[in-house]
């Protein structure tokens, strides 16, 4: 993703370590490496599955973490409406008009009560002129916008109220193509405008740069604009996957409002960003991001469902959770192996799904480096292989687990883990008493007494006797 990746710290003593170690991980892999003979398939199995570390700890699989991912995206589409984007400027625009009302219609009273009749005369043609061209607004958003531009107000109160919804609004607006870049556009002024459209420029002329095959300066770049990206990136490569994550949810808002809504937004960014140029720069920019990352979700639409509103900063980070929900699952599904997941952002993790999701990727993101650095396992062009140490450690983990599955009163020999206590065993002999248990080993008794000639002086070995045998002639 496009935010920084792991956080190392030295250790304090509070951070919480990976209670398993490389054996572990191989016991845990031994019944299916035996089975399949692959590695990476048995970690890709046990990193689907889960598994417990060695103090019975769960470890989520990545099954459990998906279903999370997909249940946090259901609870956002079921309970917001992003038709609530235009509903909460619409109530304000009608409040301003109201107040407008009001004043407009105090004058006439105080006009009235003047006692001039000529006064109270034209305070009667202005206020019904103010009224008709308050009734004659349109009533798309757009339209009213721009009427209200124009008109002469009464009220100084819904005058102020009228430039302070129009300001928000063209910050949204301009959010819309930088995506709310690390507050900048929270007290656009002139000077900022246009150093934002100055930034998004120099955006343009390294991409092209780079199209052509030259080295754009990255580090100008960042001392000349690195205030606009609080994710502070190290290089181009990921300073340009922030903006294309980022537009791409915008654009992902854009493509899930109705053809109704998205007239108004086009009507409101044409009205309220007046600097064509501006626009210019930011659509350039979308368009060259989009070449460059066609798989940063550009088509991507969501259809919500709830019944809250959502406002259009509140749209705007809906937009960008869904976005994030969406590329953790494409990440997590396309994890061929547990160092794949290094390169999740865990906070983000953390902040959309919880603490446990975070915790068990994080300690997933571990095995391989344990399995490597313990000398079990090597990358071979690409893929994780068993050592000699490890295949030798494979058998002796098998063999453990077969000869602990056979039962102790079972006849023969073979190994227990468990000893028992008592006097040292004298290796004699004594006569059998009734009560002694007979475990008897026939073929080896027997196998003993005929290497000790025993079995000659036994009726039942003895192939013949002397006296059966046949006299020489």
């Amino acid at each position: 993703m496009a935010r920084p990746r792991f956080r190392y710290s030295p250790r304090d003593g509070t951070q919480q370590g990976l209670e398993f170690d490389a054996l572990d991980v191989l016991s845990e892999l031994t019944d299916d490496l035996m089975y399949h003979g692959d590695v990476n398939a048995a970690l890709r199995r046990m990193m689907q599955q889960g598994f417990q570390d060695r103090n019975g700890e769960r470890i989520a699989g990545l099954r459990e973490i998906l279903e999370q991912i997909h249940d946090r995206r259901a609870d956002t589409l079921e309970r917001f409406d992003l038709g609530g984007v235009y509903d909460e400027i619409s109530q304000e625009l009608a409040e301003v008009v109201q107040a407008e009302r009001e004043a407009i219609d105090q004058q006439h009273r105080e006009d009235l009560a003047s006692g001039d009749e000529r006064r109270g005369e034209l305070s009667r043609r202005s206020t019904d002129e103010r009224h008709l061209e308050l009734d004659m607004l349109p009533d798309d958003l757009a339209g009213k916008v721009k009427g209200l531009e124009a008109y002469d107000f009464c009220s100084p109160e819904a005058e102020r109220r009228f430039a302070e919804l129009t300001e928000r609004l063209r910050e949204q607006l301009m959010a819309q193509y930088v995506d709310r870049l690390t507050g900048a556009v929270e007290a656009m002024s002139p000077a900022d405008m246009a150093r934002m459209k100055d930034m998004m420029a120099a955006l343009n002329e390294m991409l092209e740069q780079r199209a052509r095959g030259e080295e754009p300066d990255f580090a100008a770049f960042m001392e000349a604009y690195g205030d606009f990206f609080g994710e502070d990136p190290q290089t181009l490569d990921e300073l340009l996957e922030i903006m294309a994550q980022r537009m791409a949810a915008a654009q992902a808002m854009y493509n899930s409002m109705t053809p109704e809504q998205r007239a108004q937004m086009q009507q409101l960014s044409e009205l309220l960003l007046e600097d064509m140029d501006l626009q210019w720069q930011a659509e350039q920019l979308g368009r060259n991001l989009r070449d460059a990352f066609p798989d940063a979700g550009w088509e991507s639409e969501y259809a919500f469902e709830g019944a809250d509103p959502l406002d259009m900063a509140s749209a705007m980070q809906a937009m960008g959770e869904l976005g994030d929900l969406d590329q953790m699952e494409q990440m997590l599904r396309g994890s061929p192996q547990p160092g794949a997941l290094s390169e999740i952002d865990l906070e983000r993790v953390r902040e959309l799904v919880g603490d446990q999701p975070a915790a068990s990727l994080e300690r997933m993101a571990e095995i391989t480096r344990l399995l490597t650095e313990a000398g079990l396992v090597e990358q071979t062009e690409g893929r994780l292989e068993l050592t000699p140490a490890g295949l030798r450690r494979l058998g002796s983990n098998a063999l453990a687990e077969l000869f602990g599955s056979i039962d102790a009163d079972r006849l023969g020999g073979h190994r227990r883990d468990d000893l028992g206590v008592g006097h040292e065993r004298a290796y004699v002999t004594k006569p059998y008493e009734y009560g002694d248990p007979f475990n008897l080993d026939i073929n080896r008794t027997i196998r003993n007494a005929v290497v000790r000639g025993e079995g000659l002086r036994c009726p039942c070995l003895r192939r013949t006797s002397r006296s059966s045998r046949p006299s020489r002639p």
